[in-house]
């Protein structure tokens, strides 16, 4: 698959942070961290002895590279606490939140890479292997041929709807234009607040 499709299908897997964490401004270091990483197990051809589809293009290399971006974050964090307190308008979070935010941005980049790649038709001599060391089974769901401009374009334009779609919904419900309606124990919708 070409970067734009990566790109969008990272888009996608992120949207949902935004739902969950858009009341403590969290989302935007997510979602740079997935788009930061959607693209790095395709760097597997410029390591030496290395295919393309190898080691990087595995579940284990996924959850690998995100427990390491997490505790980084949260190492960082820990040190950098006192400098987020002098400097105006930086951002700080306590360690654990770093580790969350860290993990989960590399693991939505990274896993939506890896899945958009299960999705394309194999390519003979790079076959998608998710479950090395483990199992050398090869998966790979044949829906899209990876250089298919319309499947690129399509993720990519999918990915950014849906952003669009995830960020004014959050915009709406946090300047108070939408709340939920809550219902009373006599389950009364029409309840006044």
């Amino acid at each position: 698959m070409f970067p734009l499709g990566h790109v969008g299908m990272a888009l996608l897997f992120v949207a949902p942070v935004v739902l969950l964490l858009d009341r403590k401004r969290r989302y935007p270091p997510v979602a740079v961290l997935a788009l930061a990483t959607a693209l790095l197990p395709d760097l597997d051809g410029k390591i030496p002895f290395s295919h393309h589809h190898g080691g990087p293009h595995t579940v284990l290399f996924v959850l690998s590279v995100s427990l390491a971006v997490g505790l980084s974050l949260a190492f960082v964090s820990a040190n950098l606490t006192w400098l987020a307190r002098r400097v105006d308008g930086l951002p700080s979070f306590r360690p654990r939140a770093a580790f969350a935010l860290g993990a989960g941005g590399a693991l939505a980049g990274l896993g939506s890479h890896l899945f958009a790649d299960v999705l394309m038709i194999p390519i003979a001599d790079n076959p998608v292997e998710p479950f090395w060391p483990v199992s050398e089974r090869t998966v790979a769901l044949g829906l899209m041929h990876p250089g298919d401009p319309a499947w690129n374009w399509g993720l990519l334009a999918a990915g950014v709807a849906v952003q669009a779609l995830a960020l004014t919904f959050v915009f709406v419900r946090t300047r108070g234009y939408w709340t939920p309606v809550r219902t009373g124990r006599s389950g009364d919708s029409n309840q006044s607040r």
